[in-house]
Parts: C-alpha cells; structure tokens; sequence
C-alpha cells in the first residue's frame, strides 16, 4: 500500500510539473504575441476611473454637448485622423491623406481589413454617411461640427477611397473636421437624420475604437477590449468608466479604493489636490489644456488704442502669482496665443516675466501721469478707470479681483463686474459694450486663430471680441490656414506670436490644467496638451498595467 501512495504522489507532482511548465510555455507565447513589450494581455488587465457626469448619447455627433459622451466617443469610435500631444495630425482609420489642387483637395484612403464591432466591413460609404449626416439640415446636433464640411464635394470611388473637395484651401481641416467620429451606415442609415439622437443605438454604440461596450447603466460603463483594434489591441483587457455627482464625490471613492483613477476636468481647489495627492499608489498629473484665460482689451475703446498701453498692462501683470494663489500652480503662465507644448508655440515670444518699471515707463511714454494726491494714473484730466467684466465661475471671479489689485500698483483703478456666462456673451462681448473682460478662449488642436483675430471677424457677427485690427497679422493669419505646409504655417505662426508681443491685442494670463490621478503601474498614460477631456484616451491602446 505504501508502494501505491508514493506512486500516487509521483503522479501528481509529474502532472502538476506538466500542468506549469504549459502554463510557462503559454504565458511566453502571450508575451510574444504581445509585440515583446515585456506585458501579458489578460483579463486581470483592468482600470476603473471615476468622472463627474453620465452619459446621454454616446455617439460622436453628439458628443460635444456631454463630456462623459465624449470620453466614452472617444474610446469607441474612431476618425479618419486623430491628433497627437503637441497638436500634430496623426493617422488613424485612413494614413494622412494625399492634398492636391493647392490644399483644396483630400484623397483618405482606409486601412486594408477594417471592421466594425460587431465584424461588418468598413468602407468609404461609412465616411460619407457620417458626413451627409452631419450636414443635414434635419441634424439636431451640434451645427459647428458641420462647419469644415460644408460646401465640399465628395467622392466614394471605390470602397477605401475617400475624397474631399473643399470650397477653399482650409490647413484646419484635417484637425477641426476630420478627427470626428465614424459612424456604422449599416446600422443607421434607414433611421431619419432628425431621429438619430433618441436612437437606441446611443446607448448600444458599434464603433471601431479600441474599446466595445459591455454594458452600460446610469451607474458605469464597462468597456472590453476590441482584438481587432486598427491601431493594436489595448493593453488593458477591461476599463470602467464610473459615474458620480461631482468631483469630490469620485476623489472619496479613490481614496476609499473603489476606484482606480479620478479625472478632475477643472482647476482643481487647494484642499482637492493635496486629498489626490495622498493617495497611496497613484500618480496626480497635470495636464496643460489648450484653453486660454484671456483678458480682452477693447481696442475701440480710447484707453486702450496706444499699444505701448496694452504693453503696459501685460508687463504689469503677475502670472505666476495669479497661477500660484488661484490655480494652486495647476495652470501654465503664459502670454502667448499659441499654447504652450504644440507644434506652433516658440518660447522666444512668450514673456512671462512680471516688469513693473518698464510697464511705468511705457504708461508715461503714452502720456499717463501719476496723480500725487490719489495715485492714480491721469491723461488730459481723465483718470485711468475702467470695469473689468467677468462671468460667475468662482476661479475667473478671484482672479478678475487679483488684476484689479496688481494693476491698481501701477496707478490704474480697475472695479469687478460680475454677472453670468450668458449675460456676459450676449450683453456685452458680442456687441462689444465693454472695456475689458476676462474669459477663457479655447483655439482646440489647430492653432489657427482666424476668428478670434483676424480683422474679417470684428463685428458682431465675429469673434474678434477686442476689435483688433492690423494688415500684417492678418497677413500672417491668412498665410497659416490656407497652407499645408507645415513649416511654412511654423513660420507664419512665429510671426504672429511676435508681432502679438508689440502689439498685445488681447492679455493672455495662462493656460489651465486638468488634474489626472491613476496608478502608478499604470504605463503609458498620455502627456502633452490636452485639447479635449476626451483626448486623455487618445492613446489608450498604449496603456499597460
């Protein structure tokens, strides 16, 4: 009988040796079909992040109206290119496509063997149907998602081949128009335009993004990885994205271990970012966004028609302090246009550096006299005063306040005044009653800054809120958008952020930061700037935990 026993158990052992060194030989072969990026793609690959918000609509024609829509858009569905940290195109489901007839022209031609979800073919007939969709009259969407697409001519010449003939060379196209979201004609295309936003496709999305939906409630959405993702599988097997009323809501729960990571999308409070900072095990990054604080000037008004004035105040202003004091630091100080980080920022023209003395020189060199018995500046018996209007956001509010309080050291009296976002736009910006105002301006991926700068857009009608007027900035302006050139728009954009700097049309102060908390083996997160809260995913295939 002892005999038997250790028979038994040599039978076992052997077995468990073989049963392991399967295992091994399976776990070797994962790892080489992984593309030897040293990570095992498994279930147990998982992440779960908490946001603020639910979703409505995940679909990406109407995703702007939504930021949850947009996250979960962006990891299910993809463009014909997307964009790249530094705001550069990239790839996606089509290469870069071949621009002909001096820019007018775009020939996309999709990847070889793409599929939806639910394994239907793509093909060019998806392109135009999204197109046709968007520009619908009966699209009940957001209408600036047309704008690039209107009025162009397209061509479906075989099913890979894409071709766009716009109206006018457009250099914006390809980041402004061409990033948005493919949708299944297959799938969509017996449904009316004016239907599509209470389709039950919404809440069952079929895209071609790197992640499929699971399942989705008002709690969660669970995510599985899509094998036969275009641009390599996700590293991550399965992501979450949970649901929660507010930011502090979803920070309690990662402090608690109910989550993963939290995505803070505004300027985070003092007490907020030392409670993620302490988080054992995770990583708090900062993300620099391409949205500028902005205090306009309004050039039509007399106090600020001398430049050497709006140099004066530029050169007056403390960013580092605003940043340090209002943005707990989680804000980039800058000057310039061009946000910081992309392809089309130069360094050189981007002065930081608060300069009381040469901003007093500059204020007497226009004429401005400080009063001795009130301090304040005077010119021809009229007191350097004027009203800086601001919407409600409490963080733009403190620091309308702390403008006030630098500029008045140099002897100019600016009062607060207050109201909503609405009433600010509608009251004051666009007919241009006011004096100056602080507001935030978002260029996106394309540093193009045509409408917000260019003379055509003064008026009511455009968005050159600070009337801003000059013959070589518009030159310069006109030059970078209708040029594919990359170098050449570089060098427009150099110019621009130059002549920015003499001529300071408008006072840019910083750009804010989104707060990013996850694990600290979590490899591959993006870094660069962040021109959608969404684009946080925009390499998420790379990510490996």
């Amino acid at each position: 009988m002892p005999g038997e026993h250790a028979h038994s158990r040599r039978t076992v052992i052997l077995a468990a040796f073989l049963i392991a060194a399967a295992l091994a030989a399976a776990g070797a072969l994962a790892l080489r079909l992984s593309g030897g990026d040293s990570v095992v793609l498994t279930n147990q690959s998982r992440y779960t992040e908490g946001v603020a918000g639910t979703w409505q609509r995940v679909n990406p024609l109407f995703a702007n109206a939504n930021e949850v829509d947009a996250d979960l858009s962006q990891l299910v569905f993809s463009g014909l290119v997307r964009i790249a940290g530094d705001g550069q195109v990239l790839g996606d489901l089509a290469e870069l496509p071949a621009v002909t007839d001096e820019g007018r022209t775009y020939t996309f031609k999709l990847r070889s063997n793409l599929q939806w979800h639910d394994g239907a073919a793509v093909t060019s007939r998806d392109l135009l149907f999204t197109v046709r969709t968007l520009t619908d009259g009966d699209f009940t969407g957001d209408r600036l998602l047309a704008e690039g697409w209107r009025g162009a001519e397209l061509e479906v010449p075989d099913e890979r081949t894409f071709v766009v003939h716009l109206r006018q060379a457009s250099a914006p196209f390809l980041a402004r128009s061409a990033t948005v979201g493919i949708l299944p004609e297959h799938l969509l295309g017996a449904i009316p335009v004016r239907e599509l936003s209470d389709a039950t496709f919404n809440a069952n999305p079929i895209g071609t993004g790197p992640y499929k939906v699971e399942a989705l409630d008002s709690r969660e959405a669970r995510l599985v990885a899509y094998d036969r993702y275009h641009l390599g599988r996700p590293g991550v097997q399965r992501l979450t994205l949970r649901f929660f009323s507010d930011d502090a809501s979803a920070t309690r729960a990662l402090q608690g271990g109910d989550l993963d990571g939290v995505f803070v999308r505004t300027s985070p409070a003092q007490g907020q970012l030392s409670d993620l900072n302490s988080v054992k095990d995770t990583v708090t990054s900062q993300l620099q966004r391409s949205s500028q604080l902005l205090l306009y000037l309004n050039t039509g008004n007399t106090l600020f028609r001398d430049q050497r004035v709006r140099q004066a105040i530029s050169f007056g202003i403390g960013r580092e302090a605003i940043v340090q004091k209002n943005f707990v630091g989680a804000a980039t100080p800058s000057s310039s246009p061009i946000a910081p980080g992309t392809w089309a920022y130069t360094e050189e023209y981007d002065a930081v550096s608060q300069d009381i003395s040469r901003a007093r020189v500059l204020l007497a060199e226009a004429g401005w006299v400080q009063s001795p018995s009130t301090g304040i500046l005077t010119k021809e018996g009229q007191e350097f005063r004027f009203t800086i209007r601001v919407d409600n956001d409490p963080v733009r509010f403190a620091i309308a306040n702390e403008l006030s309080a630098q500029l008045n050291t140099l002897g100019i009296r600016a009062a607060v005044s207050s109201t909503t976002f609405t009433v600010l736009h509608l009251d004051y910006l666009v007919p241009r009653r006011y004096e100056a105002a602080l507001a935030v301006w978002d260029q996106g991926a394309d540093p193009d800054p045509y409408f917000g700068w260019h003379s055509s857009q003064m008026g009511t009608a455009g968005l050159n809120l600070a009337n801003f007027e000059d013959p070589v900035a518009d030159e310069l302006i006109s030059k970078g958008r209708t040029t594919n050139d990359l170098e050449t728009r570089k060098d427009s954009y150099r110019q621009f952020q130059e002549i920015w700097q003499d001529l300071v049309p408008g006072v840019v102060i910083a750009y804010p930061h989104s707060v990013y908390s996850f694990p600290d083996n979590l490899k591959n997160v993006m870094s660069g700037v962040l021109f959608a809260s969404s684009l946080r995913f925009a390499d998420v295939q790379e990510w490996r935990r």
